[in-house]
């Protein structure tokens, strides 16, 4: 390969903004193909970062600097190949997320992914109908994929929807659907008749180019089946030895064998709250005596939270969109499991990141009069009254905000390109936490801080270990110190995600339960190495679990599987969503009836 195509492909995978318009101009200069610059140099570079994506070693803010990259190369490469009918694009696509989903992180990944493969993409955002969906492929004829992605289970049916819609039209059916998202697998790829199952971004892109490259519709899914069911091992042909080895690792903690081995306890019973101080205060020296079961705390709707977050029009009274006292724009469907930042230019807070604090309308009074606590003292109220703990809610966090203000990918990039303004911007955030904390712990002396803080997707963090630590490590120590000062007993971190490489972030910064962890994060693996520092509630995964229809036995048989391979040290099962609820409403008292019922048996 020429030494300036290769010189293309490491401006590419080093993220060389500034560099790559002048070295695609001397490649082309040189007089080389601008087909090859464009597959051996910019199609090439974005292939090796999918697939550092895809095993963990690059990140959602390098691929989106990658992106940038290749997008400014191609604007000095388009037009040399518009001699070429395809412009050099080798497809076309469609891409969205379903109706009621307003997520599209992992949606934007696609688009830089599929992009970054040579294909044009037509990007209609989150929260699409079925109809936006046919109505693109109907102007745009010349498609031959159409990726969905749904994040949430209520959007799976808008999601089987959309699917049959456009299969069941002839006019379609040289259209390859694929299929993605956090709530998605093959099993329900194949149950809605989708063609194409991608468990991430990276994938997408090479079944696409599979596609695009004459394999054929059957080929693809079938390679893609083969590969989703790859890793999967049938349960019966787990052998005795390995259950039992895995149920004595992680059955109970080796104080409570002692206590068995002694003949039993002999002290009343413990509360929940109880069990809780004694696992995270003494970890592996820990002697409980049931299971904590989901949420052993519960939230008032404060003044701060309440005025910060808008949470009485978000919850109490649905609307379709609405603006918090930050001025963020959220989304918030019908039939959505939560609302969500809109991802619109035109509606960001920050706009320039370098002019942050001339954009910014300035933080949320903390100014409240008697009448705006009432609601609040009325829950804290009856929360002590059933003998629970009252826990003070931060939501979104940190990490949150930032994006929240900037929109995700301005947010992702910024850390690397801006990291002056950014420490500055967290630091902002966090003296408002801080004065909002005194405020809320000298009025109603909680028990616990609940801080919602979402670090990751499904199977990712969103950034590296390295860059995470540089930025939050320190104001989060802030933040929980000071809790721990004020006389807060407990530290519930919540980010319902992948982030195993950022749980001795975690630590460092005095977290005491991570509250969220999906059974991506191979929870057990976790207990192993840092089960005596902290504690992790979660593993029962709304994606797998959180449906219409499911049974109370179906239920309890999840959960025993979870707690058979998670065990008692260090963990609490609960559902990773980030409140005492579930997006089915009776599946929460289901999961909790199961984990009462295992625990009898169990201690």
């Amino acid at each position: 390969m020429d030494q300036k195509i290769i010189d293309v492909k490491n401006c590419i995978v080093k993220y060389k903004v500034n560099e790559v318009a002048a070295t695609v101009k001397s490649a082309l200069d040189a007089g080389l193909d601008p087909q090859e610059i464009l597959n051996g140099g910019m199609i090439s570079g974005m292939a090796e970062i999918g697939e550092g994506f895809k095993n963990n070693t690059i990140f959602m803010p390098h691929m989106l600097m990658a992106a940038k990259t290749m997008q400014l190369g191609l604007a000095v490469l388009k037009p040399s190949l518009k001699g070429d009918s395809s412009s050099g694009f080798e497809g076309k696509a469609v891409v969205g997320s379903v109706l009621g989903d307003v997520h599209d992180i992992g949606k934007n990944l696609v688009v830089v992914m599929l992009e970054g493969s040579g294909m044009e993409v037509v990007d209609l955002g989150a929260d699409v109908s079925t109809e936006d969906f046919v109505k693109a492929l109907d102007a745009n004829p010349d498609v031959k994929i159409l990726a969905c992605s749904s994040s949430m289970t209520p959007t799976r049916e808008s999601l089987r929807s959309t699917v049959t819609a456009v299969k069941k039209e002839e006019r379609f059916r040289d259209v390859a659907v694929f299929v993605g998202g956090a709530t998605m697998d093959q099993k329900y790829s194949d149950e809605i008749g989708a063609d194409v199952y991608t468990r991430d971004a990276a994938t997408a892109a090479k079944r696409a180019k599979q596609f695009l490259g004459g394999a054929g519709i059957a080929v693809v899914s079938g390679e893609s089946r083969k590969e989703a069911y790859a890793d999967a091992v049938p349960a019966e042909q787990e052998t005795a030895q390995e259950k039992a080895a895995l149920r004595e690792i992680h059955s109970l903690p080796p104080k409570i064998r002692e206590v068995r081995a002694a003949g039993g306890y002999s002290k009343p019973a413990m509360t929940q709250y109880e069990n809780v101080l004694e696992m995270v205060r003494n970890h592996d020296e820990a002697v409980t005596d049931a299971f904590v079961n989901q949420y052993f705390f519960e939230i008032p709707f404060d003044p701060v939270l309440c005025r910060s977050r808008n949470v009485p029009e978000e919850l109490f009274d649905p609307q379709p969109e609405f603006r918090d006292a930050w001025g963020v724009t959220h989304s918030n469907p019908k039939g959505s499991a939560g609302s969500h930042p809109k991802e619109d230019e035109n509606l960001r807070v920050i706009r320039d990141i370098t002019k942050w604090r001339e954009q910014v309308r300035g933080q949320p009074s903390l100014e409240f009069t008697e009448e705006e606590w009432a609601m609040s003292d009325k829950m804290v109220e009856e929360i002590r009254a059933k003998g629970k703990p009252v826990a003070i809610w931060f939501a979104p966090g940190l990490f949150e905000r930032t994006h929240f203000l900037l929109g995700m990918n301005a947010a992702l990039t910024a850390y690397y390109e801006h990291p002056e303004e950014m420490h500055e911007l967290i630091d902002w955030i966090v003296d408002w936490e801080i004065r909002a904390m005194d405020l809320l712990y000298a009025r109603y002396k909680p028990e616990v801080l609940f801080h919602h803080d979402d670090w990751g997707s499904a199977i990712n963090s969103f950034l590296d270990p390295a860059t995470h630590r540089a930025f939050f490590l320190e104001p989060y120590k802030r933040i929980y110190s000071h809790w721990k000062e004020l006389g807060g007993q407990i530290v519930v971190h919540h980010s319902d995600s992948y982030a195993a490489n950022l749980v001795p972030v975690m630590i460092d910064a005095g977290v005491d339960i991570w509250q969220g962890p999906v059974s991506a994060n191979n929870i057990p693996e976790l207990i192993d190495m840092y089960g005596d520092r902290i504690a992790f509630m979660g593993g029962l995964d709304n994606s797998e679990i959180d449906y219409p229809g499911k049974t109370q036995e179906e239920v309890e048989a999840y959960v025993r599987q979870k707690i058979g391979q998670n065990g008692s040290r260090s963990y609490m099962p609960c559902l990773c969503r980030g409140l005492y609820q579930s997006i089915v409403p009776e599946i929460y008292g289901m999961v909790s009836q199961a984990i009462d019922k295992i625990s009898k048996e169990t201690f």
